[in-house]
Parts: structure tokens; C-alpha cells; sequence
């Protein structure tokens, strides 16, 4: 009989208690992926979701969860032999935010981290991937708009033991899509 991973375990009760947000009408789920990547063996299982009230404005915040696990892990587990020291998967949220590049990026990309601090603790270590479109038609430089990639990484392994915080971190992560969402409606 297949004996599921702690990555399958984890993912399940994620997908589910996002799903579950979504039927009530707190976020709207737009994409979702799970991966099994045979070059490297690993698994990644992501959910990308914006706030319901928001889904029908032309520049809304998304929110991606991330859910990772690699070769190490799994044949830890596996085998039961300590390849590693826990076996586990590693969580990562990403936020997605279009940004107006007449503003002080840096100042602003302070205040982001100032908010979601606020709201997460000081545990995920934050930061800030800008993106430009530059298109064959048009080089201009510095663009108007760059969307801003805001990754929370709690560089750490989880397994079921830490099934009970995913509703906490679920919540924390909807609260830091309603403010990113305000915050990017003042700016507009």
C-alpha cells in the first residue's frame, strides 16, 4: 500500500483549508499547480489566490503559497534512514504587487516590509524582487509600472506536526493580502 509523504499530507490539508476560504467567500483561488519534477526529484505544489472583493479590479495584490520538497526528504523518508537532518517540506509565500515607479520604490518597499513585519512577527524573512516589461516596441527606461515580488521565506522544514498552524498561517496571509490590497489602492 502507498504510504503518503509528509509532503502529500501537508499539501492536502493546505490546498483544502485554502479551498475552504475560497467557498467562503474570502479569496478567489486563480491558479494552482502540482509538480513533480523528475530531473531533480522534487515536488512543489503551489495555490495562487487574490481577495474575492478585489477580483474584479484591474490591479489586485496576489498571493502565492508555495509548498516544496526534494530528493533528500523524500528518500529519507522513505528508506527511514537519517539522510537529513528533519524531514519535512519548506513553505514560502510569494505576494504579487504592481507598483508605480514615480513613487520612492525604496521607501515604499520599507514600508511594505514595516507592515507585513506587523502582521507576521519579524519570523519570515522578506524581500523584494522588482520586474520591468520592456517590449520591442517600446525601450523606455525607467518603466512606469514594475511588480514587485514580495517573497516571505521562514527558511525552516515543517511536517504534520505543524499541520495545526496552517490555518494561522492562511489567516496571516490573507490579512497581509487585505492590507497590501489597501495599500495599493491609496497609491492609485
Amino acid at each position: 500500500m502507498f504510504h503518503p509523504l509528509v509532503f502529500d499530507n501537508i499539501r492536502v490539508v493546505l490546498e483544502g483549508a485554502v479551498y475552504d476560504r475560497d467557498f467562503e467567500g474570502a479569496i478567489l483561488i486563480t491558479g494552482r499547480s502540482d509538480v513533480m519534477d523528475m530531473a531533480t526529484f522534487h515536488r512543489l505544489f503551489q495555490i495562487e489566490f487574490k481577495l474575492a472583493e478585489a477580483a474584479e479590479k484591474e490591479e489586485a495584490v496576489t498571493a502565492q503559497m508555495q509548498l516544496r520538497t526534494g530528493l533528500a526528504d523524500i528518500a529519507a523518508e522513505q528508506l527511514e534512514q537519517p539522510l537529513t537532518e528533519q524531514i519535512g517540506c519548506t513553505i514560502c509565500i510569494h505576494f504579487h504587487l504592481p507598483m508605480n515607479v514615480k513613487n520612492e520604490i525604496p521607501e515604499e518597499a520599507k514600508a511594505i516590509t514595516s507592515m507585513l513585519n506587523d502582521i507576521w512577527g519579524h519570523r519570515p524573512y522578506i524581500t523584494h524582487l522588482l520586474k520591468a516589461r520592456m517590449e520591442e516596441s517600446r525601450f523606455e527606461w525607467p518603466p512606469e509600472r514594475v511588480d514587485n515580488q514580495i517573497t516571505l521565506d521562514f527558511y525552516r522544514k515543517i511536517d504534520e506536526g505543524n499541520i495545526d498552524d496552517l490555518r494561522d498561517l492562511i489567516d496571516h496571509t490573507i490579512e497581509s493580502l487585505q492590507q497590501l490590497q489597501a495599500y495599493l489602492d491609496k497609491q492609485a
